[in-house]
């Protein structure tokens, strides 16, 4: 318990009276006239000094000489022993429980129970001090729950460091606080969600992914394979700067323990890709920060986009997100792009600079491991079922898959191991005998399948980030046209769309499609096929 200093100052003054008469006492005639003049000095009673000095030899601090508090020892209460159980019933009964009654209602219980057997009723005081002697941790326990308690209270143990880039990469989901819109109809569909990869060591993003699907083991390959890949193509065909230089094989993958990322596919690609795999210890939320952190900064970003659900409902008051989204999910991705974009060339504190500065620095003249074929390393992540190659083809989940090329796993009745995209059943990727994976599609006449390609686009280049600020501007005032709220004032039949519009540029793109200059195009780099938004708002097929 904390000592006023005045107190203190008291203990000090006796300290340096009472040291020389315990340590170095004189002759038995002088000694009575020694404590005489002690006792003068600070101003006590001879007996209370001889209580002093006892005190000092048994304890020689300066803390032994403070006087003692005032008032009632420590632990003595004088109420009644039955009220004293009836408060510490009540409080163990009905205040500590999850359903967080009031300590009003405490109050009434206590009070009800004292005047049925006639006894005193004590003081909202006197109940408030028999609640404080109960630890705080043990109260938001039992009120709370055990999480809650460990959060507040518990010691922060351990971290999570790197020392170089991409030693150490975190990958987590939420769902973006933005609602999506269905690029043909306008209806609403509701908020999609992302899938980030962070690097501990430089703070940059190495991946994302966005999709209206739950998390998923497909989520997540999207994701790793966004994470890994050359970036450049993949901005240019969006209309951004190519200043996302991220790229390569992380050594050590860390995640919470979702399912999907104890996924046989997952496990068993990390390991086919020398990725060590470490879970995040349950009750221990603080080791996923980085890409928590990274994680609240999108949200901050996002809640400035038309059809905001916000964080709470608090928080969205009277806001209509429904009414006010205007966002399909391509033009959603490529707001979050932007925001990364501008995240990398913005001064971090943690690190001391920008998170693209860093990488540049910490990477330069270095190799790092890249996969030898990018679209392999992402169907590899994909997640699998393995099948017999019947005579009609590959049954999965009711369809029928064939390719000529499986005819060798037809005469051995051999197993094979069929990976696939829920978000795209189109087609199957086995294993080849030479290796490589083979594209198995869907065993139906080919004017069925006519048109499931990606139309391509062109795009303008955005450079810097005031003009990555002002086209995404464009891109929301273009958006607000389209939101529930802006239809009335709008003549009938398909509303017109423009895409984001950079300064003093043309808008080439908006006239490309109905896509209003998402086009998500999947560049030639290996990528094709790897799931990342198509302009329609739905998975490329």
């Amino acid at each position: 318990m904390a000592v006023p200093d005045e107190v203190w100052q008291i203990a000090r003054d006796r300290e340096r009276v009472i040291r020389p008469l315990v340590l170095q006492p004189l002759a038995y005639g002088a000694r009575g006239e020694q404590l005489a003049a002690a006792a003068e000095a600070l101003n006590v009673s001879q007996p209370y000094l001889y209580r002093l000095m006892r005190a000092y030899q048994d304890d020689p601090r300066t803390q032994s000489l403070l006087g003692k508090r005032p008032g009632r020892k420590v632990g003595v209460r004088r109420l009644d022993a039955r009220v004293e159980t009836i408060i510490d019933e009540e409080i163990q009964t009905s205040y500590l429980r999850l359903l967080k009654p009031k300590k009003s209602k405490l109050m009434k219980g206590i009070h009800a129970r004292c005047a049925a057997e006639g006894l005193p009723k004590p003081a909202r005081e006197t109940v408030d001090l028999r609640l404080a002697a109960i630890s705080k941790r043990e109260q938001a326990k039992r009120r709370h729950g055990a999480k809650r308690a460990r959060e507040e209270f518990d010691p922060i143990r351990g971290s999570l460091d790197a020392d170089r880039p991409l030693q150490i990469v975190q990958i987590d989901h939420t769902p973006a606080d933005v609602m999506g819109i269905e690029p043909d109809t306008l209806e609403v569909i509701g908020r999609p969600f992302i899938t980030l990869a962070i690097d501990i060591r430089t703070r940059v993003y190495c991946g994302f992914y966005l999709t209206f699907d739950p998390p998923s083991a497909a989520s997540v390959a999207a994701c790793v394979a966004h994470a890994v890949m050359d970036k450049s193509s993949w901005l240019l065909a969006r209309g951004l700067p190519p200043r996302w230089p991220v790229a390569g094989l992380c050594e050590l993958i860390h995640v919470d323990n979702g399912k999907e990322f104890h996924a046989k596919a997952f496990t068993r690609a990390c390991e086919d890709y020398g990725i060590e795999v470490r879970y995040r210890p349950p009750g221990t939320p603080h080791m996923g920060g980085h890409v928590e952190r990274r994680i609240g900064h999108l949200s901050q970003e996002i809640h400035l986009l038309d059809g905001t659900t916000f964080s709470n409902i608090k928080e969205r008051g009277v806001y209509d997100p429904a009414g006010n989204a205007c966002l399909t999910l391509a033009e959603i991705e490529w707001m979050v792009a932007t925001i990364i974009l501008e995240h990398h060339a913005t001064f971090h504190e943690g690190i001391g600079t920008a998170p693209l500065a860093k990488w540049e620095a910490e990477t330069a003249g270095q190799a790092l491991r890249m996969p030898a074929d990018l679209r392999a390393f992402h169907r590899d992540f994909l997640p699998f079922e393995e099948r017999t190659v019947q005579q009609d083809g590959i049954h999965l989940f009711g369809v029928r898959y064939w390719h000529d090329a499986l005819t060798p796993f037809l005469h051995d009745k051999a197993r094979v191991t069929v990976h696939y995209d829920p978000a795209n059943l189109s087609a199957v990727f086995v294993r080849g005998q030479a290796g490589g994976f083979l594209d198995v599609p869907v065993r139906v006449n080919a004017n069925e399948t006519a048109g499931l390609g990606v139309q391509a686009r062109s795009a303008c280049v955005i450079s810097g980030v005031s003009e990555l600020v002002a086209a995404s501007v464009c891109l929301q005032d273009a958006g607000g046209l389209r939101s529930r709220k802006a239809l009335p004032s709008r003549p009938s039949g398909r509303v017109p769309r423009e895409g984001p519009c950079p300064p003093s540029r043309a808008p080439a793109w908006g006239k490309a499609g109905r896509d209003g200059g998402m086009a998500a195009l999947q560049p030639n780099n290996g990528m094709t096929g790897m799931g990342i938004s198509s302009p329609s708002g739905r998975p490329a097929g």
